[in-house]
């Protein structure tokens, strides 16, 4: 196997503008597309919008103009929730008391708090109607949960025979499907199953990554009596979306929804990032890059009068180790793959993950 790439883009909300920016200015600097360098890329919620764009010939001078022009109109509120019956005489009283100890508005307890219609109209405009079967410049992975079936799913570009079935899935379909946070944006229905973001069980998919790669690698030595998985030639470099340094401290000696609600997702998303480090180090050593940025102070996910500051910050990140990248990732020519037209030939490829 020949030297394999691999770029991961962690979820976070609009903090994705950090990474979009960072790409930008390594892909100023090199003076061609960034996703040439990466034989697959792998994007969770912001990331797979990301990764997505990417993966279908966008510039990153494009994304970043999709997170400046687009970013605050995605997060565009919905309508006042309307009660009624007897709720209508007890909502406004139960209101201000669910903001006092939650912040948010009750309106987020009957259902997500963003409007669906501006998250589609954005992505009709950057995708268009292109599919899956559509990206030939470098492989994708989208991480999602597919609520039907109830199990972790992965859209994929047609570089495995078993993406083949999902070929003819708009590519705007998987990212709003992969960016649907619960509580933030309404799930999405795909072919009769309903999914949501992968940010619930992969937020940083760099593990999915390398496992993708080994089931690469396994299907293009598929005709090897003894295949060696040899994966000192994989190479990945991860950007993050804001290192959060969260220090709880619940009320008394429980906590219950009220505490939990506004919180959990930052939680459970930062603590899967921090745990993804450990095993990659182990695996990759020195063949793994993380690059992420401290917070000052907690950016929720829809915190998007932070953008001009991320994208700041992402370009003094990327200018400041830029030699580093460059030297260790970017002057790799990943060879375009050719796209499975079949479903056979895989085998049992399913201990190397999900579907």
């Amino acid at each position: 196997m020949a030297r394999f790439q691999i770029l991961s883009l962690i979820g976070g909300g609009i903090r994705g503008a950090f990474v979009v920016s960072y790409l930008r200015e390594l892909e100023r600097r090199i003076g061609r597309p960034i996703a040439e360098s990466f034989d697959l890329i792998a994007g969770t919620s912001t990331g797979g919008i990301i990764a997505a764009g990417l993966a279908i010939g966008m510039s990153t001078d494009e994304l970043y103009d999709f997170y400046a022009n687009h970013g605050e109109k995605i997060f565009s509120p919905r309508e006042p929730y309307r009660a009624k019956g007897i709720m209508r005489l007890i909502f406004p009283l139960a209101d201000r008391v669910f903001r006092w100890r939650t912040g948010g508005h009750l309106d987020a307890a009957f259902r997500a708090r963003y409007c669906p219609f501006a998250l589609q109209a954005a992505f009709d405009i950057a995708y268009g109607d292109r599919t899956l079967n559509d990206i030939t410049r470098t492989r994708l992975i989208i991480p999602s949960v597919n609520l039907t079936d109830g199990e972790p799913h992965i859209f994929r570009s047609c570089h495995l025979p078993r993406a083949v079935h999902e070929k003819d899935v708009k590519i705007s379909d998987v990212v709003i499907a992969a960016t649907a946070a619960p509580t933030y944006f309404p799930h999405r229905r795909i072919r009769g199953r309903d999914y949501v973001d992968g940010g619930i069980w992969s937020n940083d998919p760099s593990l999915l990554g390398f496992a993708e790669a080994i089931r690469i690698q396994r299907l293009e030595q598929i005709n090897v009596d003894h295949p060696i998985y040899d994966t000192d030639r994989i190479h990945l470099l991860s950007v993050g979306t804001g290192k959060s340094q969260f220090s709880l401290a619940p009320p008394g000696a429980d906590a219950g929804l009220l505490y939990w609600a506004p919180r959990v997702a930052e939680v459970m998303g930062t603590s899967q990032t921090q745990g993804v480090h450990l095993p990659l180090k182990f695996l990759l050593a020195d063949r793994y890059e993380h690059v992420n940025f401290k917070m000052r102070e907690q950016w929720p996910l829809d915190a998007t009068e932070y953008i001009p500051d991320l994208f700041e910050m992402g370009r003094q990140r990327a200018e400041q180790n830029f030699q580093i990248i460059s030297d260790r990732f970017l002057d790799h020519q990943a060879s375009r793959f050719t796209p499975c037209t079949t479903n056979e030939g895989e085998l049992d490829l399913d201990e190397f993950g999900f579907k």
